[in-house]
């Protein structure tokens, strides 16, 4: 019966060690911030990057160790990883750009839908970015009661948030008045009832936008069918609505940031754009597919893409698919 042999480092290996978690705290910038990122107790790394850690050394310059590994293999990845276009306006960006005016400066009750990937959230963060007075919440299974919505809004806001529910209320009311604010919540499917109608509040009160992103579940839950009494005052609020879907000129226009210019590669990516994901899906695709072509010292061919696609969970795809 074998036992295992813990590994005792060297004082000279530890020494080493350490020298290289100096370097490292030199480009992060503080010995906090390194103790954080390596996981290892603040008291306990700096006691043992200065040498002065009474326990035993050796098995704190091991879990540094695994740090500085660390670093490095996300330093090596990073650096084989092309740089990703910035924000692109697609028709489909643009759609929602103008809705989210609308909402702010009418302001309405705006309903954005589609699937994921199309574009929805990516425009409405760049909405948010450079718009003033914006106010951009995402909605989960954990953040979808009326109090989760209006502690994360008083969070944004500045407000202190906390107490009771009305005066909470009352408090982003107050603040949201008069500013030609927009409240944005993205995956707003997640959200109850009850939060719907704490916002359609809000909304109405304030008379700040309000535009709800999310699946096609968020319009058809206002619709409530047959217009059922419990939906009818959202319902008759909502001013506009977008179906957002994916356009091949939303594809292409991506396609041409990445700078793929010749037809079995842009073929076959405008196929990736119509399948479950969209753009999304195709950027993830091309990140990957650019990786792997790094590493071969190639360009990136439609063989490459193929692979990043089937990496990534997917089935086979052709170009013709």
């Amino acid at each position: 019966m074998s036992e295992t042999t813990e590994k005792v480092l060297s004082e000279d290996e530890i020494e080493a060690v350490r020298v290289l978690a100096r370097a490292a705290i030199g480009e992060i910038g503080s010995v906090a911030s390194a103790a954080k990122e390596s996981g290892i107790a603040y008291a306990t790394f700096a006691a043992w990057v200065s040498a002065k850690y009474a326990g035993r050394s050796d098995r704190v310059a091991m879990d540094v160790q695994k740090w500085l590994n660390t670093r490095r293999e996300r330093s090596e990845t990073l650096a084989s990883a092309p740089t990703a276009p910035g924000f692109i306006l697609t028709e489909t960006a643009d759609s929602v750009l103008a809705v989210l005016r609308q909402a702010q400066h009418m302001p309405d009750f705006c309903v954005i839908t589609g699937a994921p990937g199309v574009g929805k959230t990516t425009a409405a963060c760049r909405y948010t970015r450079e718009t003033a007075n914006v106010f951009k919440i995402t909605a989960n299974p954990s953040l979808r009661m009326p109090r989760d919505v209006l502690t994360e809004l008083s969070r944004l806001i500045g407000l202190p948030g906390g107490g009771m529910l009305h005066m909470q209320h009352r408090a982003l009311v107050n603040k949201l008045r008069g500013i030609k604010a927009l409240v944005v919540v993205d995956e707003a499917n997640h959200l109850s009832s009850e939060a719907l109608d704490q916002l359609r509040s809000i909304h109405d009160e304030a008379e700040c936008g309000l535009a709800l992103l999310g699946n096609a579940r968020v319009f058809s839950r206002l619709e409530g069918g047959a217009r059922t009494a419990e939906f009818a005052q959202l319902f008759s609020r909502v001013g506009v609505r977008l179906a957002a879907k994916t356009k091949t000129a939303d594809a292409d226009a991506l396609i041409d940031a990445w700078g793929i210019d010749d037809k079995p590669r842009r073929d076959f990516l405008r196929v990736i754009s119509r399948k479950p994901g969209a753009l999304r899906a195709l950027t993830k695709t091309l990140k990957l597919a650019h990786i792997m072509a790094s590493g071969e010292r190639a360009a990136v061919s439609v063989d490459h893409l193929k692979m990043a696609w089937a990496q990534l969970g997917n089935g086979p795809l052709t170009e013709a698919a």
